[in-house]
C-alpha cells in the first residue's frame, strides 16, 4: 500500500514538473500570436552587467504614471498600468489602478517607488533574449542608439490579459537582428 502511494506521489510530481514549464511556454506563445501589438520607446541603459547573461538589457522610457488621487500604493504592490497610444504610435502609461480594467489595454506591473506624484513601475520589459553569440553585438548596437542624444530604439510588445511579451527590438527603424554582422 505504501509503495502505491509513493508511486502515485512520484507520478503527480513528474506531471507538475512537466506541466509548469509547458504552461509558461504556452502562455508566452499565445500572447505573441493573439496579443495586441504596442510600441514602447526605450531609454539609455546603465553599463553592462556581466552577471546578467546573454540578452540585451533594456529600459522602457515610459515607466511612470500619475499617482491615483486618494489611493495609497506601496512599493512592490501589483497594479494594472493602463496603456494608450500617442500621436507617433508609441505606447504610454496613462494611469494605474488596483482593479483589473475591463476593455482597456493594460499590463500587470509592480510599483517600484513613488516620486513627486508619479508611480514608477516595473513592467518586466527589460530583457530582449536572443542568440547567445549575437547578444554582445546587439547590446553594443543598442547602446549606441539608446544614448540620451540619439534615442532611436524601441520595442514592439504584444499584450494579452495584462501579460506582456517583447516581440522585437528595433534600432534606427530596423529589427536588431538585421543589423548584427554575420559571422
Amino acid at each position: 500500500m505504501k509503495s502505491k502511494l509513493i508511486i502515485g506521489l512520484f507520478c503527480c510530481l513528474s506531471v507538475a514538473q512537466i506541466a509548469t514549464p509547458l504552461s509558461m511556454i504556452t502562455r508566452r506563445e499565445s500572447v505573441l500570436k493573439n496579443g495586441v501589438l504596442f510600441k514602447f520607446k526605450t531609454a539609455a541603459v546603465d553599463p553592462y552587467d556581466a552577471f546578467r547573461g546573454r540578452y540585451v538589457a533594456l529600459r522602457i522610457q515610459e515607466d511612470k504614471a500619475p499617482l491615483p488621487h486618494g489611493r495609497r500604493l506601496s512599493n512592490g504592490q501589483n497594479v494594472y498600468a493602463l496603456i494608450s497610444v500617442d500621436d507617433l504610435g508609441f505606447a504610454r502609461i496613462v494611469a494605474v489602478t488596483t482593479r483589473r480594467p475591463g476593455g482597456a489595454p493594460y499590463i500587470l506591473a509592480l510599483v517600484r517607488y513613488i516620486d513627486k506624484g508619479n508611480v514608477r513601475l516595473d513592467l518586466s520589459l527589460d530583457r530582449y533574449y536572443m542568440d547567445e553569440a549575437a547578444a554582445p553585438a546587439a547590446e553594443k548596437i543598442y547602446r549606441e542608439h539608446a544614448r540620451r542624444d540619439k534615442q532611436d530604439a524601441y520595442i514592439t510588445v504584444r499584450i494579452k490579459d495584462g501579460f506582456a511579451v517583447i516581440e522585437e527590438l528595433f534600432v534606427g527603424g530596423k529589427p536588431i537582428k538585421e543589423l548584427i554582422p554575420s559571422s
